[in-house]
């Protein structure tokens, strides 16, 4: 009977463990926290698998002079390839769980940042985590971080002084041609009087 026991609670234990890993692999924050993992370790392809198919990632404002919106996984692998490249680290704190929606802080830096004097940014990450799958993401960069960076540098007026001399030696050369046009012109009305 003992043996029979033991043997049933094993059976269970088993049957038990593939369970708690299904669980922890499709819980929002841990799924979060290996897509992360992953990403912080310039791993690109172990962290889209974690993301749904038509995942979409959206960081607002945009920095790079686009929408800031990244749909499906070849934008999204173009978003993370600048990210390595750019040597950046990003830090989720603050996190909290709520259903499906997994909110944080988020701090990021990478060169060019630091590069323009600004040693990290910081904002909220809201994503929504179904089925074991990131299924999209937004990034709001906090109003102070916005606040750290430079300026743009002052645009510069164009003068007549830079543009003139293209535009006069345009027309000086549009005069000569017009001027060499009217002179073969000339030169043949000669040529068929004589």
């Amino acid at each position: 009977m003992k043996i029979r026991i033991v043997a049933l609670m094993a059976l269970v234990a088993m049957l038990a463990v593939p369970l708690a890993v299904l669980a922890q692999e499709t819980d929002p924050m841990s799924v979060v926290n290996t897509w992360h993992d992953a990403l912080n370790g310039y791993d690109i392809d172990a962290a889209l698998s974690y993301l749904a198919d038509g995942a979409v990632i959206t960081i607002v404002p945009p920095l790079d002079g686009g929408s800031g919106v990244y749909s499906g996984k070849e934008e999204i692998r173009g978003l993370y390839e600048g990210f390595v490249a750019a040597n950046f680290s990003c830090a989720l704190s603050d996190c909290q769980v709520d259903g499906e929606t997994v909110t944080c802080i988020d701090s990021y830096t990478d060169d060019g940042l630091k590069a323009m004097g600004v040693d990290f940014i910081e904002g909220e990450w809201v994503a929504t985590v179904r089925d074991g799958k990131i299924q999209s993401y937004t990034y709001t960069i906090s109003a102070e971080s916005l606040a750290k960076f430079p300026p743009p540098p002052e645009a510069v007026p164009v003068t007549g002084g830079n543009a003139l001399p293209s535009y006069g030696l345009l027309v000086m050369m549009g005069s000569l041609a017009a001027a060499s046009g009217l002179g073969l012109q000339w030169l043949r009305h000669r040529s068929e009087l004589r």
